[in-house]
């Protein structure tokens, strides 16, 4: 049988090739569920932005019942529900607080939004 250079055998699984995709599997299956979470956020956000943008067209408690049935659509915490609404005569100010629970297997993570948006109009 020949060999090769440095004692390695042809075929030969190395124990350092094993664990780094385990590291990447692990962080793929975490990162799914993280990902998940922010890109609800960021939906969540862009419609902040969109209320803000056409507030002058809106009243509230249309703002609100917009806002609430989009963190229905996505399946948010009941945190995000309570929004508030700040106007004045030309500006407007809208944001939420929630806490998103993400389970990564054995470990349980809180993850703190605030969606806000601003606008003049």
């Amino acid at each position: 049988m020949v060999g090769r250079p440095g004692g390695a055998r042809v075929g030969g699984v190395r124990l350092g090739c094993l664990f780094v995709m385990l590291v990447l599997g692990v962080a793929a299956y975490a990162g799914a569920y993280v990902g998940q979470s922010y890109w609800k956020y960021y939906q969540f956000s862009d419609a902040f932005k969109q209320e803000a943008k056409f507030a002058s067209h809106y009243t509230d408690k249309q703002i609100k019942t917009h806002l609430r049935s989009m963190a229905d659509s996505l399946i948010l915490p009941d945190d995000a529900y309570d929004i508030t609404v700040q106007r004045d005569k030309h500006h407007i100010t809208i944001w939420a607080e929630y806490y998103d629970h993400v389970k990564l297997g054995f470990v349980t993570r809180d993850f703190y939004y605030n969606p806000h948006s601003e606008a003049d109009f």
